[in-house]
């Protein structure tokens, strides 16, 4: 390669993409590297992350095949079955709790082991700057979708994305995550600066059966409350900064505080508490089938005792499965082996570039008759391969540069 060709591509590597951390910082995760604070590796957490990305995808790729598929929804394919309402029903009340559990479980020893002004140096980088990135030049893709899989004259993209997208159209996609997560991690960092000796590390304690009920009871409360002025499953748009559930927002907020709240009393760990695979499974079956039975003839009226009910199930389901599945991968995924180390570091960028992916695979697939199952499958592990290998392409290409960039300056001299 010539000299100026090698310069131009080596300033576009290492200034350029590094300034909005789009490939660089979407090959690892550093959430889950605890610092001096913390030395047990819980690579159950790590694993279980990669699990409920998985999940994020067959969820949003079940909603094109829905029967009752929201209005709004992206790409609705003509093949449809009740499996798949079911299916984003259930899956839907767990998985982004389990997200914000985890990242509360290891920002405390993140914020403690580098200080306020490292720590958000590190989250402008990996969290703000692709929240910015993905809802400017992501989202508005992802929402033109909507037109286009339903035109035979779609508008032109950059008309839509300079018109209608900041209008009916406008949204966070999924990139609303890294928005909610950002404002919790700007608000836990106030917290911390008020009041630092709250955060440090505390005795190790097994919760009692009280800090479940109470926990479940916030839990109902906060579902409750959002479902008293909103629809259980409607979306606010907060002036463009925020777009988020109101049933489900303070949910988030309780999860997150219990992940914090986890690693300050030692759970998980060799000698702290490790929840029981048996009985949180069983829980969680039991409460998802009252839970799907109430939710299916669950007709959004405005008493109060049946948003009242439909709270508690949805907490209690929540609560119970997201323990089941701390317990099962505590207790038989608790694995650094090399497959799970390489999707565990590339979780989050398979999380963020998934939806691009996906939904022109789904537009393609339209007009193949092959069964529903089938493409169901085939559409949600292409999605997850496709996002992974391209990731770990990525990593391996930057593993390359520091010979090419010496080469690059020996060269120049």
């Amino acid at each position: 390669m010539h000299y100026c060709e090698r310069a131009i591509f080596h300033l576009l590597w290492e200034e350029v993409l590094p300034f909005f951390n789009i490939c660089k910082n979407f090959t690892r995760y550093e959430e889950g590297i605890p610092l001096r604070p913390f030395r047990e590796r819980l690579y159950f957490i790590d694993n279980l992350r990669v699990f409920v990305i998985f999940f994020v995808i067959l969820l949003h790729t079940a909603m094109s095949y829905m029967v009752y598929a929201p209005e709004w929804w992206y790409v609705v394919d003509e093949q449809r079955n009740l499996f798949f309402d079911l299916f984003v029903l259930l899956t839907d009340v767990f998985i982004m709790p389990t997200m914000f559990f985890s990242a509360g479980y290891f920002v405390l020893p993140t914020l403690i082991g580098k200080g306020p002004l490292h720590f958000w140096s590190d989250k402008i980088r990996r969290i703000f700057l692709p929240w910015i990135f993905g809802v400017l030049f992501l989202a508005p893709f992802i929402s033109y979708m909507i037109i286009f899989s339903r035109s035979d004259t779609p508008p032109d993209y950059l008309s839509f994305w300079f018109g209608p997208f900041w209008g009916p159209y406008f949204q966070h996609a999924h990139y609303w995550f890294l928005g909610v997560l950002s404002l919790f991690f700007l608000l836990l960092t106030l917290a911390y600066l008020v009041m630092p000796g709250s955060f440090e590390k505390g005795d190790r304690t097994y919760p009692s059966p009280l800090l479940f009920i109470v926990f479940l009871i916030l839990t109902t409360g906060a579902f409750f409350v959002g479902n008293l002025f909103y629809h259980a499953d409607a979306w606010v748009n907060v002036h463009y900064l925020f777009l988020l559930q109101p049933t489900r927002i303070g949910i988030y907020v309780c999860y997150f505080l219990l992940g914090a709240y986890a690693w300050r009393r030692w759970w998980f760990t060799s000698s702290g508490y490790q929840p029981s695979p048996l009985g949180w499974s069983v829980a969680a079956v039991v409460s998802g089938i009252v839970f799907l039975g109430y939710r299916l003839s669950f007709t959004n009226a405005t008493d109060i005792l049946p948003k009242a009910g439909l709270g508690f199930l949805h907490a209690a389901f929540c609560m119970t499965m997201f323990f089941a599945c701390l317990a099962l991968f505590q207790q038989f995924v608790n694995s650094d082996a090399y497959l799970w180390r390489r999707l565990a570091a590339n979780s989050y960028g398979i999380y963020y570039f998934h939806m691009p992916v996906l939904l022109p695979l789904v537009y393609l697939m339209k007009p193949i008759a092959i069964p529903i199952g089938l493409k169901f499958g085939l559409l949600s592990v292409a999605t997850f391969l496709i996002c992974f290998v391209c990731l770990e392409c990525v990593h391996k290409i930057r593993q390359l540069f520091p010979s090419q960039k010496q080469r690059l300056y020996s060269s120049v001299r």
